[in-house]
């Protein structure tokens, strides 16, 4: 649940401020001017010793760029923490570095010319120095900066404070400045009056159990872009509101995300899953709430939310996360998980603990402690089992024994299965090439010379099935808006890993990020 907090920002321009009257007016917090070039605001270290006398937290600071390049820009910061450890305002104190028209003003009266490039380099070192020395670093914008002069990947690294006058806030932030002529009592003329978009960590959510989440994920297996049901999924994301970072998903998007948080949604867990159409994104509130496991070869709980990355099939994977879905069940070295969009609709996959492309789990903090170790829902045949274990499903040697023992298979005869599967006895036709082509682009052989070997040792013709692998990526390749649609989810990276990615996956670079640059 978004909780929105009503706050202020001040300087030595509000004068001489009674903090107890502003606080019993109904203001939640304040941003305070640090300073400016390397010079601290006169009422700085005033104003933070009044409120913190009557207890009116103060959540940030921001500091007025006059930096003529980076490097000065880096000492801007280092003088702006000094400040902060000096007033005794701890590390969760938010710094925001303010880059403004009167920042290029002054510039030029020097002789130095500052746009868009400088812009963007000035806020990367203040940011990345006032983080290397443990503070939290955030940006000042307004909506010009927003449209012309940021490059929206480095705002997407720090908290967004925007500058919008017009109502409601017409770009993703985490605090909104809504009016620059607000009235407030104990502070003498106008005032900047700003919203702070924050998460109840208060609320306590009875009732809402890992099954219950999982209840609507199975309720909703089946759903595909075949037949359409997919859209009830994204309909239930869509109606929830905020929504995430303001963006609504569209039936071209990829929507493994949107199906996790309409789960979360419709199960009333939104406090303790959170809401995202990035995964990326979305591994930024799980660590957040303090749920993240950074390790893909732990031995998930039910109702974890797993996370993916398939372009690492090694474990540690930390690498970018592209996919996400919840684990339905656990037994033996078997994880079984449900994930929307795996092959354009909701199904199951079933995978080994520590299987390489696991990028790590969520561990949400339901209201009742389940289980890790359940047996299926329902058994699967022989069959199944022993394809599943050809691809790797369930281990090898005794971990593969154990964990079809525990899960109440017959090992011998799985095993026997396998071995004729393998050796072509089997006395069953083998999938056409296409239907294993597809196996190939959902993950399931691997990447590579294990992809190679795996799809050998079955018994298929490396050569036809990789060809016919290029042929559908080839022939649903997704059109330049939709890939960049995803873009601006942030799918797809930021700076070079974007480019790297895009590029990889045959699509234009340039074309993408222009139609990113028009849609924003």
């Amino acid at each position: 649940m978004s909780v929105k907090k009503k706050g202020i920002d001040i300087s030595v321009w509000q004068g001489n401020i009674n903090a107890g009257r502003v606080k019993n007016s109904g203001i939640e917090f304040v941003i305070l001017r640090e300073g400016y070039r390397q010079a601290v605001d006169s009422r700085f270290f005033e104003n933070v010793k009044k409120c913190n006398e009557v207890g009116l937290p103060v959540m940030g600071v921001y500091h007025f760029s006059y930096a003529l390049n980076a490097e000065q820009a880096k000492q801007e910061a280092q003088s702006c923490v000094a400040n902060l450890q000096k007033a005794g305002l701890g590390k969760d104190t938010i710094v925001f570095f303010d880059f403004e028209y009167d920042t290029v003003t002054k510039a030029a009266a020097s002789g130095v010319t500052l746009g868009r490039t400088e812009c963007n380099a000035h806020t990367k070192a203040f940011c990345e120095t006032v983080e290397s020395l443990g503070y939290r670093a955030g940006i000042y914008f307004n909506v010009d900066y927003y449209r012309n002069w940021y490059d929206h990947a480095l705002l997407d690294k720090y908290i967004r404070w925007l500058a919008d006058w017009s109502g409601d806030a017409d770009y993703p932030c985490s605090f909104h400045q809504y009016s620059s002529k607000g009235s407030v009592p104990g502070i003498n003329g106008n005032v900047d009056m700003n919203y702070y978009f924050a998460e109840d960590t208060n609320t306590v959510v009875s009732g809402v159990t890992a099954n219950a989440v999982l209840d609507v994920a199975r309720g909703w297996l089946g759903y595909s872009e075949a037949n359409g049901k997919f859209k009830e999924i994204l309909d239930t994301y869509n109606s929830h509101k905020p929504l995430a970072r303001g963006y609504a998903i569209q039936p071209t998007d990829e929507w493994c995300d949107a199906f996790v948080s309409a789960c979360a949604i419709k199960a009333d867990a939104v406090d303790l899953i959170g809401t995202e159409v990035g995964c990326e994104k979305h591994i930024e509130i799980f660590k957040e709430k303090g749920i993240w496991i950074e390790d893909g070869s732990v031995k998930p709980e039910v109702g974890d939310v797993i996370l993916f990355n398939w372009d690492d099939s090694t474990q540690p994977n930390d690498g970018y996360a592209d996919h996400i879905g919840y684990v339905e069940q656990v037994y033996g070295d078997t994880i079984v998980c449900i994930e929307g969009n795996k092959g354009e609709k909701v199904d199951r996959r079933t995978i080994n603990v520590g299987w390489g492309y696991i990028r790590g789990f969520a561990r949400p903090k339901y209201a009742d402690s389940t289980s890790t170790v359940v047996s299926p829902v329902t058994k699967k045949t022989v069959d199944e089992i022993a394809n599943e274990v050809i691809h790797g499903a369930w281990g090898n040697g005794d971990a593969r024994k154990n964990a079809l023992t525990a899960a109440g298979y017959n090992y011998a005869e799985i095993q026997g299965r396998v071995n004729a599967i393998l050796s072509g006895n089997a006395g069953v036709s083998k999938k056409s090439v296409d239907e294993v082509a597809k196996e190939v682009i959902a993950g399931k052989w691997g990447n590579g010379d294990a992809r190679k070997t795996a799809l050998t040792k079955a018994g298929y013709n490396y050569g036809d099935v990789q060809n016919r692998v290029n042929a559908l990526v080839s022939s649903s390749k997704k059109s330049v808006d939709a890939i960049a649609r995803e873009v601006i989810q942030g799918k797809w990276g930021v700076g070079e890993d974007r480019k790297n990615r895009l590029t990889k996956a045959g699509y234009d670079y340039s074309a993408v990020q222009n139609r990113v640059n028009a849609l924003m």
